[in-house]
């Protein structure tokens, strides 16, 4: 019984398996036709017009499936050179698009279509403006703008372009153009919402417009428009236009049978076909345009690059002539020059030797004039200290008087002290060990005994401090710099001083005015420059110091004469904040 079955169970599994056989057997009998059609007009209405060609292929391969797939220009470019259908309907500047890089077997081009909604067998181009417009004519187009489906259409575009050509207008020299792409619709209703002046459309879009109850042709005008056999208003001659062809997945023998049923078709109800129609009209006409780029051979490109450019190669052509000569005659001249600059080289070399000298002399000069510039003010200082206690002893007064002159000569030579070590600083920068916080006002004042005991009292000064913060600096330069500052302005005559102290977030600014005799305008436009001065004493290094001092410290140094209409010099030092310095310092 168990073998019975087991036997059973065999027939039923073979009879199964030869079953699914047959079944798959028929299933790859049955292949599948992709025809792509361009659809300008949309999906629906491609389908629509399209329905009558899909039914004679459909009799012609009744075991066979047909698809009609309708697709956008960009849709289209994509199934051509991927092979993603096996026939091709569309216009002949689609086809024109991958005519390069796709391999094409032309079946025949449409020669009449009883839809319509779909593009008749020619093509061209009505120009369509506002009635109320005042552009009556091709040429009153002038300076206007006009709008168009795409570059590559030939009855959205290049048709209308010629037609405008020969009108005597060309783009974008005389008017504008406006690619709006699909749906073709567009160009009309920018047109009639006035974003253009007119608007090129394919012929018989506007009275299908028209049918479909879209626009009001009373809303409208056509430019230079005629009848055509196809009952439609065209402002340009008609063109062949759509065409089929297969791509290398259709059979040689399907294709003959679809040309074969084509050309047989004898039902006027459905499309009707001729020969194919090459690409050449369609190209000549994108040529024109400047769409394309014509391939042409060198000796071509050579010819009409002289031809167009003659005048410029001859005048060329007598530029390297001169060239040449000329440059013969500068050959013989440095061939000649050549021996006597051998000749120079070595006492260029030994000149080079010495100015190399020269400059660390100069250098050293400099460090030493500007040593003894800055320490004549302290020594002065100490000089007037030590004769005033001098004086005091020989008069007989308390020795306890003399403590502080006594501490003003020890500051005064720290002073001297940190005037060496800051002159350091025009070689080797200052190290931020050597910062420090100090109160301004307190040094102001210091300051300003100084200039005092200096000057005998002859000098006035005014100080203004709008600010009670403390300076985070090397005191020692800024007391240094703050010094030769104001004397400065004494040695130029002046016997009122203003000094001016402000506190920003990020800086503090010291301006520093007097009314001596200012600075002239060469020491304006270079103002920092050695051993320059229109004292009759000096050496030109004070100012010098000082801006040299404060890019030390990272501050800045400016000299000016004063901008508020009174005679003498300004001075402004700025000095960065604290927390900016130690923000750089960490």
């Amino acid at each position: 019984m168990k073998i019975y079955n087991s036997f059973i169970h065999k027939i039923f599994v073979l009879f199964f398996l030869l079953l699914l056989a047959i079944v798959q057997a028929e299933a790859l009998s049955v292949k599948t036709i992709k025809v792509a059609v361009l659809a300008p007009m949309g999906k629906e209405a491609t389908l629509k017009s399209w329905a009558g060609f899909q039914s004679l292929l459909a009799q012609k391969f009744p075991e066979d499936k047909v698809i009609l797939m309708p697709v956008t220009l960009e849709q289209f470019k994509k199934v051509a050179i991927n092979n993603e259908a096996d026939l091709l309907i569309a216009n002949q500047t689609a086809f024109l698009s991958v005519f390069s890089d796709i391999k094409l077997r032309w079946i025949a081009s449409l020669d009449r279509n009883v839809s319509a909604f779909n593009p008749n067998s020619v093509v061209g181009s009505t120009i369509i403006v506002r009635r109320d417009s005042d552009i009556h004519t091709l040429s009153d187009l002038e300076n206007k703008k006009v709008a168009a489906v795409s570059k590559d259409a030939l009855g959205g575009f290049l048709l209308g372009y010629k037609a405008i050509y020969d009108a005597g207008l060309e783009a974008p020299k005389d008017y504008f153009v406006t690619f709006l792409g699909f749906p073709i619709e567009r160009g009309v209703f920018n047109v009639q919402s006035q974003l253009v002046d007119a608007a090129i459309i394919p012929a018989c879009l506007y009275e299908n417009m028209i049918k479909a109850d879209q626009i009001n042709p009373d809303d409208f005008r056509l430019l230079a428009a005629n009848e055509t056999e196809e009952g439609c208003m065209s402002s340009t001659p008609l063109a062949y236009n759509w065409s089929l062809a297969a791509l290398p997945t259709l059979t040689e023998q399907d294709a003959q049978t679809i040309q074969k049923a084509l050309f047989e078709n004898e039902d006027p109800a459905l499309t009707t076909w001729r020969l194919p129609v090459g690409l050449g009209e369609v190209y000549a006409m994108k040529r024109f345009a400047g769409l394309i780029e014509v391939e042409e051979t060198l000796w071509e490109t050579f010819w009409r690059i002289a031809n167009q450019y003659k005048l410029w190669l001859l005048a060329i052509a007598l530029i390297m002539l001169l060239l040449a000569v000329n440059h013969g005659w500068l050959t013989w001249i440095a061939r000649k020059r050549r021996f006597a600059l051998e000749s120079s080289y070595h006492r260029l070399h030994e000149y080079e030797k010495m100015l190399s000298r020269a400059d660390r002399v100069n250098i050293l000069g400099e460090v030493a004039s500007g040593i003894g510039h800055e320490l004549n003010q302290p020594l002065m200082a100490i000089r007037n200290y030590a004769e005033g206690s001098l004086l005091g002893l020989q008069k007989g007064r308390d020795p306890q008087s003399f403590v502080q002159p006594i501490e003003r000569i020890v500051q005064q030579v720290e002073q001297c002290s940190s005037i060496i070590k800051n002159l350091q600083s025009w070689v080797k920068p200052k190290t931020m060990d050597q910062l420090e916080w100090f109160n301004f006002n307190d040094f102001m004042t210091r300051m300003i005994e100084i200039i005092r005991l200096q000057t005998k009292n002859r000098v006035a000064i005014e100080l203004h401090i709008n600010c009670d913060q403390k300076v985070f600096t090397v005191v020692s330069i800024l007391e240094q710099v703050m010094m030769n500052s104001l004397l400065n302005a004494v040695q130029a005559g002046a016997n009122q001083i203003i000094i001016e102290a402000h506190c920003h977030q990020d800086y503090y600014k010291i301006l520093i005015m007097d009314n001596g005799s200012g600075f002239t305008k060469e020491e304006l436009d270079a103002p920092f420059v050695p051993f320059r001065t229109s004292k009759a004493t000096g050496l030109g290094l004070g100012l010098v110091i000082c801006e040299r001092l404060m890019a030390v410290i990272g501050g800045k140094f400016r000299i000016d004469n004063r901008k508020d209409g009174e005679q003498g010099a300004s001075v402004r030092i700025i000095l960065p904040t604290g927390a900016t310095i130690e923000e750089k310092k960490s």
